[in-house]
């Protein structure tokens, strides 16, 4: 059965960050009706509590009525379903949105910003300062509005130090009951303004992760920092696996559980093998006659189910495989090394899943619990 939709009813986007992997573009558009027909049919697939996570290009773009239209038809059929937005929320204005961010997505936004401000501006002659102070205004008044979003950040070897920076950001807000979610990815060879020296190293990267992990349970915050959350959670709540292990980037049982949508109707796993633009990992066409059954049969799609299996032999023996999952398959075809090929980051998540649980037998974790999901 299917957990997670990713859909992106457009490419479009009103900014121009050149990190971007996805080219901006608004040939297509859903409307109501497309997004209905899709509905229809994937709905006897959908797991009763599914997730539809509003992806782009920029989502705002779409306009409200779009979203209250969609929520309407789909809640009718599937009163469980849940929605949720990934947003630049450079649109937001609160008598306009607020509705749909409160009620309809009940909380459930996330949205990147990346604190070594280079590579995010609003127009092609724009500045990263302009978009970083658009940014946080618009932030302020989500967080005003009840709303405590995630801001996800993108990492390589020269932006380490700002990790610290954004998490000192949302820690002062904190204080006044203001502060936000905070996730802190990799950045992967993908992208406009992509090079090489930009990646950061999985020695770093895992060292970033437990320095700001030490943090955290030092400062025991109102908030949450991902992906410790997560790996905290499927090393208290090992027992519940096959619960916990569904998250990005690790799991290798997504398949045929994701998928993602793009404005053309195209299927992918997720919205990240999309953007590599390899037809052998395309599933099918939802607007077309292809049924989801044939969709899901398609060869990228029983491919990508594989990886549950295929995973280098020594991640059966790893002592972190029951949390770990052997990583995503996304990344090991990223990185030029297959779909049953080693997860790039593997040095790193060793590194922090070992000091989590070192730092849980020794009880200094213990401060942060009620912060993971029961």
């Amino acid at each position: 059965m299917i957990s997670t939709i990713i859909a992106k009813p457009t490419k479009y986007c009103n900014a121009h960050c050149t990190y971007c992997s996805s080219p901006q573009s608004d040939d297509k558009k859903w409307t109501n009706e497309q997004f209905e027909m899709l509905f229809d049919k994937v709905a006897p697939k959908l797991t009763d509590q599914a997730v539809i996570i509003w992806h782009g290009g920029e989502p705002m773009t779409m306009g409200t009525e779009f979203y209250y239209r969609a929520y309407e038809y789909a809640t009718k059929r599937m009163p469980n379903i849940k929605f949720a937005m990934q947003s630049n929320i450079l649109l937001y204005k609160s008598k306009i949105w607020k509705d749909i961010f409160v009620n309809m997505m009940q909380g459930r936004i996330s949205t990147s910003f990346d604190p070594d401000e280079r590579f995010r501006i609003i127009t092609p002659n724009g500045t990263p300062r302009a978009y970083s102070k658009l940014f946080f205004d618009k932030l302020d008044n989500v967080i005003d509005d009840g709303v405590m979003p995630m801001i996800i950040g993108t990492y390589g070897e020269e932006s380490i130090p700002y990790a610290k920076s954004i998490y000192q950001k949302s820690l002062e807000k904190d204080v006044n009951d203001k502060s936000f979610n905070i996730r802190f990815n990799y950045r992967y060879p993908a992208g406009r303004a992509f090079k090489e020296g930009e990646l950061i190293s999985p020695k770093s990267y895992g060292k970033m992760l437990t320095d700001l992990f030490d943090q955290w349970i030092d400062d025991a915050p109102n908030f949450c920092i991902t992906p410790l959350d997560q790996m905290l959670r499927a090393v208290i709540r090992n027992e519940k696996y096959q619960e916990v292990s569904m998250r990005c980037p690790w799991t290798n049982k997504c398949g045929g559980k994701f998928l993602g949508i793009e404005p053309t109707g195209d299927v992918y796993n997720c919205g990240d093998f999309a953007d590599l633009e390899d037809p052998q990992y395309l599933f099918g066409n939802i607007f077309s006659d292809d049924s989801v059954d044939e969709i899901l049969g398609s060869k990228a799609a029983v491919m990508i189910r594989r990886r549950h299996f295929d995973l280098p032999s020594d991640c059966f023996s790893c002592e972190f495989f029951k949390e770990c999952g052997g990583g995503c398959a996304r990344d090991a075809v990223l990185y030029n090394r297959g779909m049953g090929g080693k997860f790039y980051y593997c040095e790193s998540w060793k590194t922090v899943f070992r000091h989590i649980k070192k730092a849980y037998r020794e009880g200094r974790a213990d401060n942060i619990l009620h912060m993971i999901p029961k």
